[in-house]
């Protein structure tokens, strides 16, 4: 990985050269050789293959942001870290020719190619603008949603990243980010490794850290939508660290992850309720809310609809799902100690004001709307 202790702004640079050389030479992100890219690799279905130019995909992202954020038609989206243009020519077809997707790189060949195959492709309702992330090129509140794939890791200044990512959303506007981050510490040992075989890790942070400065920008409703280990090959680990130090990476302790992150920005213009925190600590689930697949679950559905009204009433709402949010179940006394007693039985639980509300079933869209003493619409 790149020396930590490097300042900002030579970080920076190096990550720039890096891009730079990416755009013009080819080549992958992931380590010398592209030992890594099989555990980083995107699945590209044809539909999604489809969507972008054939020099747009440079196998530099670790997710797919723009599965998880529902465009619709008619949106406006920025695109952080748009390298080629391989996400933002998915969403400008999910945004159709009255949307608009407006892509920002700091690598001035990465802009150039990305202009280039959207001329190739006769694009029409995508853009490309050489601009820094933590310093964005453009108005307040000028997009629905912000995407990115595997950039913010290599945002030195990930607070004033999404900051920025806040203010050039519009009241009730959101974000879905696919990025890489670890669990556990990791040591600058283990993290020159991690660069050899994956590579784009320069900035990777902690988990917990990566949501709570999203939640201290001010976004709500902070989840990660899908989470993948990247595991670390045991012959690589033993050859650089030694065979004890290897052992115990091996075991999980500390593990690197690729993750994607989905939030909004509140509603601004609705007026503040004043009223309690709701939070709902879901039973296991495939996603952020369970509603996914082709068959998604009416109760989830009915959920996840009264959350999203109650948000826009701004009341402050939080969800949990066991796989992306262990922490909170363990962290939680009342909800700790209810899963000691009964088990996942006692799933899901709603706490309001840290005080259990409900166990065992979802509250109704009433009942919610009790708990956040409102009046319903």
């Amino acid at each position: 990985m790149s020396d930590p202790t490097l300042s900002e702004d030579s970080l920076k640079s190096a990550v720039r050269k890096k891009y730079e050389a990416i755009a013009t030479e080819g080549g992958s992100c992931c380590g010398p050789s592209g030992d890594g890219a099989a555990d980083l690799a995107v699945d590209m279905s044809e539909d999604y293959a489809e969507a972008i130019a054939g020099e747009a995909d440079l196998n530099l992202g670790c997710g797919r942001p723009t599965d998880h954020v529902g465009l619709e038609p008619g949106e406006r989206v920025l695109d952080l870290g748009s390298g080629a243009g391989m996400d933002a020519f998915v969403a400008r077809r999910e945004v159709g020719p009255d949307g608009h997707v407006h892509g920002v790189d700091f690598a001035e060949e990465m802009v150039e190619k990305a202009r280039a195959n959207a001329a190739e492709m006769d694009y029409d309702n995508v853009t490309f603008e050489l601009g820094d992330i933590e310093a964005l090129p453009v108005e307040d509140g000028a997009f629905d949603v912000v995407l990115s794939n595997c950039v913010l890791n290599l945002v030195p200044d990930k607070r004033a990243a999404f900051e920025e990512m806040y203010r050039v959303l519009r009241p009730g506007g959101r974000f879905s980010v696919s990025d890489i981050v670890h669990v556990g510490s990791f040591p600058d040992d283990l993290r020159e490794v991690a660069e050899l075989y994956v590579g784009c890790i320069a900035g990777a942070t902690a988990r917990t850290d990566y949501l709570d400065l999203l939640r201290t920008a001010g976004f709500t409703n902070v989840q990660v939508a899908t989470e993948k280990e990247i595991p670390l090959p045991e012959d690589l680990l033993a050859e650089h660290l030694g065979a004890d130090e290897s052992t115990r990476f091996q075991a999980g302790d500390p593990e690197l992850r690729s993750v994607t992150v989905q939030g909004q920005r509140p509603d601004s213009d609705a007026p503040s309720s004043g009223g309690p925190k709701i939070e709902v600590f879901d039973s296991p689930m495939c996603c952020s809310t369970g509603v996914c697949g082709p068959e998604p679950d009416d109760t989830l559905v009915a959920v996840s609809g009264a959350l999203r009204w109650l948000e826009r009433q701004g009341v402050p709402v939080e969800r949990y799902n066991p796989a992306s949010h262990p922490e909170m179940f363990t962290d939680t006394p009342v909800v700790y100690d209810a899963l000691r007693r009964e088990g996942q039985d006692v799933l899901p639980i709603v706490l309001v004001d840290g005080e259990m509300q409900s166990q065992g079933t979802y509250p109704t869209r009433e009942e919610f709307i009790q708990m956040a003493e409102l009046d319903g619409a």
